[in-house]
C-alpha cells in the first residue's frame, strides 16, 4: 500500500493578521462532539479514520485491532505495544506508533503513555495511533473549539463567515455548496458571480456577522475563524439548534494553514479534492525552497512588513505568517523581537534600519502616485537602507488580500515575496513592480496555475 507524502520538508509559518483568539467551551457539554471513532494517522496526512461501536470496541486497543481488521491493515503488536501496521514504520525509520488523546474542552493532541485497553474513546473529543517522532502530533482531529469534525454529514448548503474560509472551502470543492458568505469574501470567482446572482446571500460583515441572516440561509454546515469572538458565539448558538459548524485555526503556521484545508475538506466529505489541493501546496512550496536553496548567492536583508505607512505603524514580529514566510525565503524579519503584530515607534524603524520594506495597502499606486508615495513618507522611513536604495514595495487590491488571508494561495505569497528578496535567485527575467495590485499573477511561474476558483 503506497502512502502520500505530500510534507512539508521545511518548517513555514503563517498567522492572520489580527488578533488570536482561544476560546475553548469547556462549561458546554452541547458544543463537544465526543469521538465516536478513532484516528490512524500514517503522517503527512495519510489518515483513516473509522466509526467504532463504544460497547463493543470500547478502548483504543480494542478499537484499533478492529480498524485494522476492517482496514485489512497488518498489525503487529507485543502486548500492547504496537510494533507495526501495515508494515509501517519501515527499517530504520525513527518515527514509532504512538497514542495520543484530545481531552475534552482541549484543542490540542496528548501524547499519553497509559495502557491503551484503560483509554475509553468515548471519554475524549479524539483517539489518535500515529507514527511520529516524539516531539511530532498528529493532524488535529478536532477543531478551533473542540469539536470533532470527522463525525459531521456532507452538506448541502453552507456558509462561510470569513474569506479565509471561503477560499479554503472552495479549494476543495465546495464552492457550489455555498449559500452564504461575509461581505468581504471575494474570491473566487464563483463566489462573487453567485453574490451577484443572488444565489449567495451576504450575511453580514467579517466582525459581525448576522445570525439571523445566517440561520435564514438555513445551513447545515457554518465555516467560521477562531480569532474572532463573534464567530465563537455564533458557532455555540448555530450548534445549539442542530446546525454543523467548523471552527478554523487563526493559521499560526505553514501546518495550521494546510489542517485547515485538510479540517474543512474532510468536514464536508470531500476528500478527493482536499488530498489534490494538500498536494498542489505543499509541491508548490518544496519548489520554491529548492529554488532558492540553489541559490549561491543567499542574502539575508532586514526586512519590515508593515500594515500602513505611517510614523507608528503595525508591523509583523515573530510568530505571524510574514515572520517565518521571511524565514522560509531566506531573509530576516527585523521586527522578530516583537510577538504577534505589533504598533511600533517610530524611532525603531531607524534603529533596525530594514533594508527592504512591504506595504500591505489598499489602493493601487501608478508609477507618478508611487513617487508621491515614496516623497510623503515620514521621516524615519526615509532614513532606512529600504527607503535610500528604493526597496520599498506595496502590496493592493488583491495582492493585499493574498497577504492577509492564511488559506490556499499561501504559496502565491510565498513565491511572490521569494522574488522581491532574491530576484537573481529566478532565472526567466521576471521583475516585480513596486506596486503588486490585481496583476500578481503576471509576476509568478512556480505557482501561477494553482487556480482554487472553485476547486474545479
Amino acid at each position: 500500500m503506497e502512502r502520500n507524502t505530500y510534507k512539508l520538508t521545511i518548517t513555514v509559518v503563517l498567522i492572520l493578521i489580527g488578533a488570536s483568539l482561544a476560546v475553548v467551551f469547556s462549561s458546554n457539554t452541547s458544543s463537544i462532539t465526543l469521538s465516536n471513532g478513532i484516528v490512524i494517522d500514517f503522517g503527512g496526512r495519510d489518515i483513516t479514520y473509522s466509526d467504532i461501536d463504544a460497547e463493543e470496541t470500547p478502548d483504543a486497543f480494542s478499537a484499533l485491532q478492529f480498524v485494522c481488521d476492517k482496514e485489512e491493515f497488518d498489525l503487529v503488536v507485543e502486548g500492547y505495544e504496537v510494533i507495526t501496521i501495515d508494515s509501517y514504520p519501515g527499517t530504520g525509520s525513527s518515527d514509532a506508533w504512538r497514542l495520543y488523546v484530545t481531552p475534552i474542552g482541549k484543542t490540542e493532541w496528548e501524547k499519553t503513555e497509559a495502557d491503551p485497553s484503560t483509554i475509553l474513546i468515548e471519554n475524549y473529543s479524539a483517539v489518535a495511533w500515529g507514527l511520529f517522532s516524539g516531539d511530532e502530533f498528529p493532524t488535529p482531529a478536532v477543531d478551533a473549539s473542540g469539536v470533532n469534525y470527522y463525525n459531521y454529514d456532507q452538506p448541502r448548503r453552507t456558509i462561510s463567515l470569513a474569506p479565509s474560509c471561503t477560499e479554503t472551502l472552495c479549494s476543495v470543492g465546495g464552492v457550489n455548496t455555498i449559500v452564504g458568505t461575509d461581505q468581504y469574501s471575494n474570491y473566487p470567482d464563483a463566489v462573487t458571480a453567485g453574490q451577484k446572482a443572488g444565489k449567495i446571500t451576504i450575511v453580514g460583515g467579517y466582525t459581525n456577522p448576522s445570525y439571523e441572516l445566517i440561520v435564514q440561509q438555513n445551513p447545515d454546515m457554518v465555516i467560521c475563524i477562531a480569532s474572532q469572538a463573534s464567530h465563537m458565539v455564533i458557532a455555540e448558538k448555530l450548534r445549539n439548534i442542530g446546525v454543523d459548524v467548523i471552527v478554523t485555526y487563526d493559521g499560526e503556521d505553514i501546518e495550521t494553514v494546510l489542517n485547515n484545508i485538510y479540517m474543512v475538506g474532510t468536514g464536508i466529505g470531500y476528500t478527493i479534492t482536499t488530498e489534490r489541493t494538500l498536494s498542489e501546496i505543499t509541491e508548490a512550496m518544496e519548489i520554491i525552497h529548492e529554488t532558492l536553496s540553489g541559490y549561491f548567492q543567499i542574502k539575508y536583508p532586514g526586512v519590515m512588513i508593515a500594515l500602513s505607512a505611517v510614523k507608528s505603524p503595525w508591523v509583523a514580529g515573530t510568530n505571524t505568517y510574514i515572520s517565518d514566510i521571511l524565514m522560509f525565503t531566506y531573509s530576516e524579519n527585523v521586527y522578530s523581537a516583537e510577538n504577534g503584530w505589533v504598533q511600533v515607534n517610530s524611532e525603531s524603524i531607524m534603529q533596525y534600519n530594514p533594508s527592504v520594506i512591504i506595504v500591505v495597502g489598499s489602493e493601487y499606486l501608478s508609477a507618478e502616485e508611487y513617487k508621491k508615495f515614496m516623497d510623503s513618507l515620514p521621516a524615519e522611513w526615509k532614513n532606512t537602507g529600504a527607503y535610500k536604495t528604493g526597496e520599498i514595495y506595496v502590496f493592493s487590491e488583491i495582492t493585499a488580500d493574498v497577504a492577509s488571508r492564511p488559506g490556499p494561495r499561501i504559496a502565491q505569497l510565498t513565491e511572490l515575496t521569494a522574488r522581491i528578496l532574491h530576484p537573481d535567485a529566478f532565472s526567466d527575467g521576471i521583475t516585480v513592480p513596486k506596486c503588486v495590485g490585481n496583476d500578481y499573477e503576471d509576476y509568478l511561474t512556480i505557482t501561477k496555475d494553482l487556480d482554487y476558483n472553485g476547486g474545479i
